[in-house]
């Protein structure tokens, strides 16, 4: 019998290929080999591993990629993907290459610093803290990021700052008529003592045929903030990876909300650590699938010190063959007293084939803490559906509006008008009524 070629050695051929190539920069060339060593040491989940229970990676890893090349992008077109409010603040990344042409971040001043990734590293100190992430690394994908890396960003944003109007981070993806091809962006940030910062994360693609694979990194030092909001509204036809790692010091906030509309399979890795004294976050998630999208969660929460506050809130709707997961713990070291911290996944099921698996949990070991978690799946409530019926809406129609409300009342509370907007029409507009 002829022996099957491991799904590993496709990446490792195609690495050799990149570190021998015109895309790999020698500056990046430390963090390319330790990632993919890193790579070779996790390899591939199979259906058993612990981060990977609920999601069958079978189909990625089987998949032959090629690294995506610099591609030419319609003007106009990305035009349309920047938010009214960022048309001064925005950073352009096409198949995860910064793009300053396309850029302007001239609504933000001096203190906005951005450098590319390849000429940062120059510093021993950045270049250090990204050999440092891949010792601990965890995660294969975010692994093979950094073995790929060559086209990423550092930003640096100096203590009080302050910036008026959002700065969108939008990320394009020109997919491929023949081969499926990859990209890997990259960016670091940190955040100085007392800065703010709201950011808009936005994945989107111009095609079908490619797989976006993303880590972002945060360090947030004392009493600085960052309210965040990542859209995934990649094609349908895609594959979607992001990891966001943060680190979050003495009173240092980081506000986020996720809204995914789902693809082949996208999943979201968030790992946070609370390491210092007040530090907080509030992570919450929305999704809306349909057909057989998929999308899952994966949530880490690390309380390293007393003091400190987490809160998760997901939402889900399934309709279809649709496929949500949630896996997320949350760490309580033993001198981490005083924690709060509060966890809760909702999914609400329209057909008999959606899937929606959850697994909250909490890992305690201090003993003055108040946590909790919890999950429910459930289908509309039909006296609520036979209420609005009896006010002459039609069945469609009344599904449509509890449907709708359930999930809008999260998106509701981002605080950027515009991804609001915008979710209501690549999110909401999948549950409207077929005979509204």
């Amino acid at each position: 019998m002829e022996k099957t070629e491991a799904p590993e050695t496709a990446v490792l051929t195609l690495h050799k290929k990149f570190m021998g190539g015109k895309q790999a920069k020698a500056s990046l060339s430390a963090i390319n080999q330790a990632g993919i060593e890193r790579f070779a040491l996790l390899k591939f989940p199979h259906k058993k591993h612990e981060m990977y229970t609920f999601v069958n990676t079978h189909e990625l890893a089987g998949t032959a990629f090629e690294l995506a090349a610099d591609s030419p992008v319609d003007a106009a077109w990305v035009q349309s993907q920047i938010y009214p409010a960022c048309k001064n603040s925005v950073v352009v990344f096409v198949n995860g290459a910064y793009q300053e042409s396309l850029s302007d971040v001239s609504g933000l001043g001096d203190s906005f610093k951005i450098q590319c990734l390849s000429e940062a590293v120059a510093d021993s100190e950045i270049k250090q803290t990204l050999l440092d992430s891949l010792e601990n690394e965890n995660d294969v994908f975010a692994a093979i990021n950094s073995a790929f890396v060559h086209h990423g960003v550092w930003i640096d944003i100096p203590a009080k700052a302050t910036f008026d109007n959002p700065v969108q981070f939008l990320y394009i993806s020109t997919g491929s008529a023949s081969a499926p091809v990859t990209s890997h962006p990259r960016l670091v940030m940190r955040l100085g003592e007392m800065a703010e910062l709201k950011m808009i994360v936005a994945y989107a693609g111009t095609r079908e045929n490619y797989f976006v694979n993303a880590v972002n990194d945060f360090i947030v030092r004392d009493g600085a903030g960052i309210n965040y909001a990542q859209v995934q509204k990649d094609d349908a036809e895609s594959w979607h990876c992001s990891k966001t790692r943060v680190q979050l010091h003495r009173d240092a906030r980081f506000f986020a909300r996720n809204a995914s509309s789902g693809n082949r399979l996208a999943r979201h890795h968030y790992e946070v650590r609370l390491k210092e004294e007040g530090a907080e976050l509030h992570l919450s998630g929305a999704s809306v699938l349909v057909n057989q999208e998929q999308v899952h969660n994966f949530v880490r929460v690390h309380h390293e010190a007393p003091h400190c506050n987490s809160n998760q809130l997901f939402k889900n709707v399934i309709d279809d063959k649709g496929r949500s997961s949630f896996d997320g713990t949350v760490i309580v070291d033993k001198g981490a007293q005083l924690t709060n911290s509060d966890q809760l996944i909702n999914n609400l099921m329209l057909s008999d084939e959606a899937h929606a698996d959850n697994k909250p949990n909490l890992m305690i070991f201090a003993d003055d803490v108040k946590c909790t978690h919890g999950t429910t799946v459930g289908q509309i409530d039909e006296d609520q559906l036979f209420y609005l019926k009896t006010r002459g809406l039609s069945q469609e129609l009344a599904k449509s509006l509890l449907t709708t409300s359930f999930v809008a009342s999260l998106i509701q509370t981002i605080p950027f008008p515009d991804v609001v907007a915008d979710l209501n029409e690549v999110l909401l507009k999948k549950l409207e009524a077929k005979d509204a």
